[in-house]
């Protein structure tokens, strides 16, 4: 079981603000939970994953693009971003945007 007390790590991610919530060697399965927050407008480059992508929203509003779909999220709407699709997001809210990313392997921490 993780250590509760444990300081939790930090990164810039191209404009944005990532916390570590669950690293991917705590577990047995390898899931990691990354917690971003990041401002109006911001828009990662089109990409694709290695494995799944989901992301939780907490605050404000998202555009998610995978393959030919555009999906708006609000806040308490989850979506998934499939392995092996191109896809990016767009912050839609003026206030920017937090939300919880779920993934496997720790790509995203190294």
């Amino acid at each position: 079981m993780p250590d509760a007390g444990k300081a939790t790590e930090q990164l810039w991610f191209l404009n944005t603000l990532v916390t570590v919530r669950v690293r991917h060697d705590e577990g047995r399965d390898g899931i990691s939970v990354l917690e971003r927050l990041v401002p109006h407008g911001d828009s990662p480059p089109l990409h694709q994953q290695t494995e799944d992508e989901i992301f939780h929203l907490l605050e404000g509003e998202l555009r998610l693009r995978a393959g030919d779909t555009d999906t708006r999220i609000g806040v308490g709407e989850t979506i998934l971003a499939p392995k092996g699709v191109a896809h990016t997001y767009r912050v839609e809210s003026p206030e920017g945007a937090r939300f919880l990313v779920i993934t496997r392997n720790g790509d995203f921490e190294r």
